[in-house]
């Protein structure tokens, strides 16, 4: 399983990457890139601008078990961010 799409946030906590098919076996990797200036944040379902992991314009790498949904906020305007999901031993 590999995905790539680019999500347009606000300033409302968006779901970014579902974990539900993700496995204890096989976990999902999420790669993000911040595409633009605005400041986006991610955590949990409660992610805000003062509690979130600032993702601006770098990558970051990160392994997702069930249970791990990753959201995302922008402090201010419609930032956009670059999301990779991949699946190590996925079965066709």
């Amino acid at each position: 399983m590999i995905s790539a799409h680019i999500e347009t946030l606000s300033t409302s906590a968006e779901l970014l990457v579902s974990a539900a098919n993700a496995t204890t076996e096989n976990p999902l990797t999420v790669v993000l890139t911040g595409g633009s200036a605005d400041t986006i944040f991610i955590g949990g379902y409660d992610v805000d601008a003062t509690k979130g992991y600032p993702v601006n314009a770098t990558t970051l790498t990160l392994i997702l078990a069930p249970g791990d949904d990753l959201w995302a906020i922008a402090s201010e305007g419609t930032p956009t961010i670059n999301v990779l999901v991949t699946r190590a031993n996925a079965q066709a």
